[in-house]
């Protein structure tokens, strides 16, 4: 450990003139410059305090001396050349601090820099701030991103920061999610222990950012399940464990991504909840929710749940979904529909805003935002496909298409095209890309499956219904392929 007496040797301290007190009574840990005389008293123990000319004009030697005795600092530097007196020899023996005079015309930042080059190079301090601020770091656990970068910094003196990127040239540390970077920890200066700390808190920033991704996961399988759950009672209780907030009023938006660009969409959809989106649909500041945003792809598209304590009127973003073009060529997943569901309470509530949400985002164009309740009479079709004793209905009613083989993949679309078609099979094949004679075979096949007498106005009601009910909930378009979550 360096004391006063070593700084002396030292280029910078050479500089220095020892005017009264031992020069070897206390370590020095660190150099502060004291520009105002409270600051002086703030400085940690061990310090070598060196006085502006400024703090001179306020300062009170022998005062300063015994402040600075009773802080545990090593030493006083005086700027310039300085007398002494019998009252200031015998009070810096007696508190034990050096007092110490600097060369005249000197840069005084040019003597704290190099003092406190020479304090940072010792071995023994080096490593007892290394240790220091490693201990530190390993009683933080369960402390979030800010906490750690900020107790890092003070322990090691130095201004640690996350970034995604780092300047060339700059002094950085790879932060590692499972062997991949994920962004990195910067700091200015070269103090040797901030490169080795850094590392500790690359780790410990790795960690904490798995564990809230690992978290984040499980509250979207959670509300996957509960968006898709017959059970609602266990699915609850699982979203509930799984940190879902299940309870108060929740808004959803839905980003609807028929190109399959999800990982994009997913990311900005991220960016955007935790920003600008709950001020777009009328929610105020994302520091208003009542829990995080919830952001997960489900189904065509990405959904993001929105919940407040109290209910509020959802609104769809006057320009459009926030942060996209309407530009078709603008970049991958550019010009998305989107679609605001109604506020809506409970577990119910979420699952019934989710629905409303994509039913909106199917009505809308690319680039633009519609709000559910904006829907009129499509509205109705949402309600009913949001409604679990219709989807079961439904489905009950077109169960016997799967006896079709390698037609039933492909029997709701063209049983729905047909019926939206006014049972028209030219107008049916031309939606669906076919000859009207591949319709009607396929039609009269559908017909004769479902034993279902396509003449009757009702039961072409109830089938058309049907179809629009299975499609809009579990499909993606023009299919009766089951969306997954992955």
């Amino acid at each position: 450990m360096r004391r006063v007496s070593d700084l002396l040797r030292t280029p910078a301290g050479r500089r220095l003139t020892l005017v009264a007190g031992p020069w070897d009574a206390r370590e020095v840990d660190s150099v502060v410059l004291v520009d105002e005389m409270r600051e002086l008293a703030e400085a940690a123990p061990g310090a070598l305090a060196i006085l502006s000319r400024h703090a001179m004009r306020s300062c009170d030697v022998p005062g300063a001396l015994r402040l600075a005795g009773g802080r545990g600092l090593a030493g006083i530097v005086l700027p310039g050349p300085s007398g002494t007196s019998p009252e200031m020899v015998e009070v810096a023996r007696r508190e034990r601090v050096a007092l110490l005079a600097g060369a005249s015309g000197h840069s005084l930042s040019d003597t704290v820099l190099g003092l406190s080059a020479a304090v940072r190079a010792d071995p023994g301090l080096l490593l007892r701030r290394t240790r220091e601020a490693i201990d530190g770091l390993g009683a933080m656990e369960g402390a979030g991103e800010d906490d750690i970068l900020r107790a890092a910094s003070a322990s090691v003196g130095v201004d640690y920061r996350a970034s995604g990127l780092a300047a060339p040239g700059a002094n950085a540390t790879v932060i590692r999610i499972g062997g991949r970077p994920d962004g990195y920890v910067c700091w200015d200066g070269e103090d040797p222990a901030a490169a080795i700390v850094a590392q500790v808190v690359a780790t410990t920033l790795g960690r904490v950012r798995a564990a809230a991704r690992e978290a984040e996961a499980a509250r979207e399988r959670a509300l996957l399940a509960l968006l898709g759950a017959r059970d609602g009672g266990a699915a609850v209780r699982r979203a509930r464990h799984a940190g879902v907030p299940v309870e108060g009023w929740h808004v959803a938006v839905f980003l609807r991504d028929p190109a399959g660009v999800a990982d994009v969409v997913l990311r900005e959809a991220r960016a955007a909840a935790g920003a600008a989106l709950p001020g777009l649909v009328g929610l105020g500041e994302a520091a208003d929710l009542s829990a995080p945003p919830l952001v997960a792809r489900w189904q065509d598209g990405v959904l993001v749940v929105l919940t407040t304590d109290e209910r509020t009127t959802a609104r769809a973003p006057a320009g459009g979904p926030p942060g996209r073009s309407t530009d078709p060529g603008a970049g991958p997943g550019a010009g998305l529909g989107m679609g605001v569901g109604t506020c809506q309470a409970g577990p119910d509530g979420l699952r019934r805003t989710a629905s409303q949400a994509r039913a909106a985002a199917a009505r809308a164009e690319a680039g633009q935002a519609v709000a559910f309740d904006r829907l009129g009479v499509h509205a109705l079709l949402a309600e009913l496909g949001g409604s679990e004793s219709a989807l079961m209905a439904a489905r009950d009613l077109l169960a016997p298409l799967e006896r079709l083989g390698a037609l039933s993949a492909h029997a709701v679309p063209t049983l729905k095209a047909y019926l939206d078609c006014w049972g028209s099979r030219t107008r049916a094949a031309e939606l669906l890309s076919l000859h009207p004679n591949a319709v009607a075979h396929r039609i009269r096949r559908i017909a004769e499956t479902l034993d279902a007498d396509l003449s009757d106005p009702q039961t072409r009601f109830a089938l058309q219904l049907a179809c629009h009910v299975v499609l809009d909930h579990d499909c993606l378009p023009g299919t009766t392929t089951s969306i997954t979550s992955s």
